[in-house]
């Protein structure tokens, strides 16, 4: 099967974030040129007013997006947004120690452990504590109890696997999501 010449490649018709110069305006502030060329458009939100705005709320946003759908478990591609001192955080919407999803989940202030700067999140199933920036594994807040450690100890991952984190940005009124 072959292309008949003279024909635009579909990235370059629907014009994804990597192929235009202007600059995506991320929720968290500064503008920035796109360094990773996956940015494409959030199904779910027609504009940046419509993101979640409740600070400390941990709200999921459907993205339709085929890179986080999962027919099983995620069957809409949600991922997992929070406002925090006026920035939008967003993350993946189950944790990776219990893959629990992350709707009642926890938001917390930086501490030294996240340079003071950036909030965290901690899994009310089984305490597991991001970074809510980077995703990095953090030291769990604990205050599980009995039964919390007992379904730490059962459920979690043995290894200390990171939260995906997503960049959410702007364009033209549009909001985008850059995937990995």
């Amino acid at each position: 099967m072959t292309m008949r010449k003279g024909r635009r490649s579909l990235r370059k018709t629907i014009g994804d974030g990597a192929s235009s110069s202007k600059p995506i305006r991320p929720m968290g502030g500064e503008e920035v040129v796109a360094r990773r060329t996956n940015w494409v458009p959030v199904a779910g939100i027609s504009s940046m007013g419509d993101l979640p705005q409740e600070e400390n709320k941990v709200k999921f946003v459907d993205t339709e997006a085929d890179q986080l759908t999962d027919g099983a478990v995620n069957p809409t591609g949600a991922v997992s947004v929070v406002t925090y001192e006026g920035k939008t955080y967003c993350f993946a919407s189950s944790c990776s120690s219990c893959k629990i999803p992350l709707t009642k989940a926890k938001v917390l202030p930086p501490n030294e452990e996240t340079g003071g700067s950036d909030p965290r999140i901690s899994c009310d199933f089984c305490s597991a504590t991001y970074n809510v920036r980077t995703g990095e594994r953090v030291e769990d807040v604990g205050g599980s109890g009995l039964l919390g450690g007992l379904v730490k100890g059962l459920m979690s991952a043995k290894d200390k696997e990171a939260l995906p984190t997503y960049d959410l940005g702007e364009r033209d009124g549009k909001v985008l999501i850059n995937l990995p």
